[in-house]
Parts: structure tokens; C-alpha cells; sequence
């Protein structure tokens, strides 16, 4: 009874956390106006292993590129994020300072500012990327990966999540040792989304993070889920590194992305997380990358007209356009901004003029 009560209150925890900045939401509103009776059933189920993932929903979005998303129930997630809560600081302990990505104190903007900084002051970069990265991610080997931040009693529940039914994108990729139907009978595939997903992707590249740092001996590197940057002043050593993160990701069963991955001057034009960094003298120069400004400006063509047709307030255009712009703002965008926002203007339905 001890036990339940436990669970109970932190599954409250986890649907708190599961509900920021979606409590508009229909399915997230239901669930929280009576949280009491959710808590308790769910600790019902996962007290007595009863608990199975419900089917999502997938939907394609095109930012920037083509990608399948997968959305679970509310439901489902408040479970994910009582398992992350289980089991986060065991897989903390495991990365390295070097990892940014879904992690307290680091994120995009302070990756990004650190490979700015690295770049201003080494002669190179190798650029690594991995191609189809959540859709290669093979389930045997997180799981052993996972076998050593996951407590033995919930291990069951992760079991659940790796093996339920995969709404994410299919591919089909052969590595040494296959055969014609292992794509097909090997289980492979995180969907894009689900908290599960973000914290098992850091955790299984984790295996790469310590290659470069321990075998390699390179310290300065960033990494942002898969995307990475290593920096070194001799190329030779950095070509050195290249053959190994090939072989480590084919030991991880995943592909480097052939266009996306080689070896740059710091000097050269960098496109990273959404930006574009380049040395200029000893400084280094950021820049949103193109395609970032053109949905941008896609994004506010649709608030406009749905402003104008009156299914957005003010308040819900401010509030996108400032999130929009504290993003911009940790590149050099002042005069992109300003440029942006002049020409920006909200058009009310006639019938509202006066």
C-alpha cells in the first residue's frame, strides 16, 4: 500500500511536468480535472505490471525537413515522464559535458554558443551526422545500454514502451552479418516525439561521446542528439577520428549521413542547429540559416490572415513572435529582426475596425 502511495504521488509529479504549456489542451484538461481517479488507476496498473501503451497518433511535418511525428495519449506520456523520473539521473551520470540536447543547463542556444567558441579558436571542424537517425536506433542494443540505468523492477515498463507498436518512419538498412530479412525481424525505431525517445537517443550515442573523449583523446567536440562537431588544429587527427566514429556507428547499427559529414576549415561557412557559423578574423559570426527565415515568414503570413479572420488574439501572436525572436536573437539578427518585424503588420476583420 506503501509502495502505490508512492507511485501515486509521483505520477501527480510526472503529469504536472507532462503538462506544461498544454493545459489547453482537451485530453490533458480531462485528465487533470480528475487526476485524483487517473493517478490512482495508474498506479493500479503499473503496480501490478498491467500497464500497456495505448496507440498514438502520427502526423508528417515539413521543419525543415520531412519527418514523421508520433504523439501518445496524454495518458501515456504522464507514464513517460514518471519513467524518465526513475531512471534520469543514472542516465546523467553516464554523459558526458560534451551532450547537449534535453538536458537541465545546456540546450540548443548554449551548444550553439559553445561550438562558437570552439570554432574561433581551432583550424578545424569535422562535421558528423547521422542519416535517419531515430528510425536506424536498434532496440537490442539500447536495451543493454539501458539495462544499466534502468532499476530491475521497472525494467518491465521500459520493455513496454521499446516494444510497442512503432508509428514512426520505416527504414531498412543492412550492416555486416545480415541477412535479406533482418531489417524486417530485427526491432528498430524510437518515435520522433515521446520524451523516451529524446532521453534514449542521448544515452545511445553516449557510446560515440566516449569514443572521441577516452580512445581518441579529443576533448572539444559538441554533440546535439546526433549531430556533432569535433574540433582539432591537425586535420590528419580529426581524419583518424572520422574512421573511428564510422566504425563505432556501424558497431550501433546506424549510417553517417554521406553529404552531411566531413571534414571543414573553421574558416568555412558552418550550418548548425538552425544557424550558420563562420570565423570572421577572431570573432565568429552567426546567422539564421535561410530556410529558418522562410518559415518564419511563412508562419507569420498564416498568424496574420488567421488574425484577420479572427481565430487568433494579439496576445497569441505576441507570444509566438517573442518565442520566435528569442531564438533568432543568439545569432547576429537585429537587423533581420527589425527588417522582419517592420514590415509585419495586423489587419483586423472590417467588421472590428472603429
Amino acid at each position: 500500500m506503501r509502495r502505490r502511495t508512492v507511485i501515486t504521488q509521483i505520477i501527480r509529479h510526472a503529469a504536472a511536468l507532462a503538462a506544461r504549456g498544454k493545459r489547453a489542451s482537451r485530453d490533458v484538461a480531462k485528465f487533470l480535472i480528475d487526476i485524483d481517479a487517473h493517478a490512482d488507476g495508474l498506479s493500479r496498473a503499473l503496480g501490478d505490471r498491467t500497464y500497456f501503451p495505448s496507440m498514438g497518433r502520427a502526423f508528417g511535418i515539413h521543419d525543415p525537413k520531412p519527418r514523421c511525428i508520433y504523439a501518445l495519449p496524454f495518458r501515456d506520456r504522464v507514464v513517460q515522464h514518471f519513467f524518465i523520473d526513475l531512471t534520469l539521473t543514472a542516465i546523467e551520470k553516464s554523459l558526458r559535458a560534451q551532450t547537449y540536447a534535453c538536458r537541465v543547463d545546456k540546450g540548443t542556444h548554449r551548444c550553439l554558443a559553445r561550438a562558437g567558441e570552439l570554432m574561433r579558436h581551432r583550424a578545424w571542424v569535422l562535421r558528423v551526422d547521422m542519416r535517419k537517425f531515430f528510425p536506424s536506433v536498434d532496440h537490442s542494443i539500447l536495451r543493454r545500454l539501458l539495462d544499466r540505468t534502468t532499476p530491475m523492477t521497472w525494467r518491465w515498463l521500459r520493455d513496454r514502451f521499446l516494444d510497442a507498436p512503432y508509428g514512426g518512419e520505416r527504414v531498412s538498412f543492412y550492416f555486416p552479418g545480415d541477412d535479406l530479412f533482418t531489417p524486417i525481424s530485427r526491432p528498430h525505431g524510437l518515435p520522433i516525439g515521446s520524451l523516451t525517445s529524446q532521453i534514449w537517443a542521448n544515452l545511445y550515442l553516449g557510446v560515440m561521446d566516449d569514443l572521441i573523449a577516452s580512445h581518441l583523446g579529443i576533448g572539444d567536440f559538441v554533440r546535439y542528439c546526433d549531430d556533432i562537431l569535433v574540433f582539432h588544429d591537425d586535420p590528419a587527427k580529426l581524419r583518424n577520428a572520422l574512421e573511428h566514429i564510422e566504425h563505432c556507428a556501424m558497431r550501433l547499427r546506424l549510417r553517417l549521413h554521406p553529404r552531411k559529414t566531413g571534414l571543414h576549415r573553421t574558416t568555412e561557412s558552418l550550418p548548425f542547429l538552425g544557424f550558420v557559423l563562420s570565423r570572421r578574423g577572431s570573432g565568429i559570426d552567426i546567422r539564421l540559416r535561410h530556410d529558418n527565415v522562410e518559415r518564419m515568414r511563412k508562419r507569420m503570413r498564416v498568424m496574420q490572415a488567421m488574425f484577420a479572420a479572427g481565430a487568433f488574439r494579439v496576445e497569441d501572436v505576441r507570444s509566438r513572435l517573442l518565442a520566435w525572436q528569442a531564438h533568432a536573437r543568439h545569432g547576429h539578427t537585429r537587423a533581420l529582426l527589425k527588417r522582419e518585424f517592420d514590415r509585419f503588420v495586423l489587419v483586423c476583420r472590417s467588421e472590428d475596425r472603429g
